[in-house]
């Protein structure tokens, strides 16, 4: 190639970026789009956040049903050997 095609063919390069129309900002849509994904975010987060501390709960309240299985299990067998 000459070396005229390459400068032509660079400066139509070169040109195809200055009237694209980019700018560094976001169109309206896009905007509402992350707003709208980052609303969702915050959701699951909260969501996420309450199945947690449901968890928490329902582990502490298995631990308390556990104590007073092995204390009825201790009374029981306490109860067998003196009917002994």
């Amino acid at each position: 190639m000459s070396k005229t095609i390459k400068m032509v063919v660079l400066a139509m390069f070169l040109a195809s970026f200055l009237f694209t129309g980019c700018t560094r900002y976001a169109n309206e849509e896009e905007l509402k789009m992350l707003n709208d994904q980052n609303a969702a975010v915050k959701k699951a987060e909260t969501k996420l956040a309450d199945v947690k501390k449901e968890r928490r709960n329902l582990e502490t309240k298995l631990a308390d049903k556990q104590n007073e299985l092995k204390a009825a299990e201790e009374e029981k067998a306490a109860v067998e050997s003196r009917l002994k």
